[in-house]
């Protein structure tokens, strides 16, 4: 766990980062992700971060961090974003063997210059330049028991 400290009204609060979140509340929003066909020989698609984040505020918004720090995009600095925070979270969960069905991966920013999210009315411009690796999240499917 690290410590994170904010400013916010001239007061400094301090977040210990890596405890905020449930790994069962992330691990059904993978399992809830709309574009799922429970046939599909590639399995489960992959989410970028921040379509977690996204569906993280929408579902939690009266949570510490969806209250307490921005969704993301080109001008927030690293590792102070909501986006940035889930996606360290489930990279160190996955690491750490406990992320279950869990993967993760990233996408090669190859011939791309920009991803554009939406996020309630605003829209989010994220460049390949701010970041060197936008991570991509995905449940995998059960082998014994088939789709999942």
């Amino acid at each position: 766990m690290f410590l994170k400290i904010k400013f916010t009204l001239g007061l400094i609060v301090v977040l210990a980062m890596n405890n905020h979140f449930n790994i069962e509340d992330l691990r059904r929003i993978l399992a809830n992700c709309r574009e799922y066909a429970d046939n599909h020989h590639l399995g489960r698609p992959f989410m970028s971060a921040y379509q977690i984040a996204i569906r993280f505020a929408e579902e939690f918004p009266n949570h510490e961090l969806v209250q307490t720090l921005p969704l993301g995009g080109s001008l927030v600095g690293h590792n102070q974003s909501l986006t940035q925070q889930i996606a360290l979270f489930l990279s160190q969960t996955i690491r750490a063997g406990k992320a279950g069905r869990i993967e993760g991966g990233f996408i090669s920013h190859d011939n791309i210059e920009e991803f554009t999210f939406r996020h309630r009315d605003e829209i989010v411009h994220v460049s390949t330049l701010d970041d060197p690796a936008h991570s991509i999240f995905r449940l995998i499917r059960a082998t014994s028991d088939g789709p999942s």
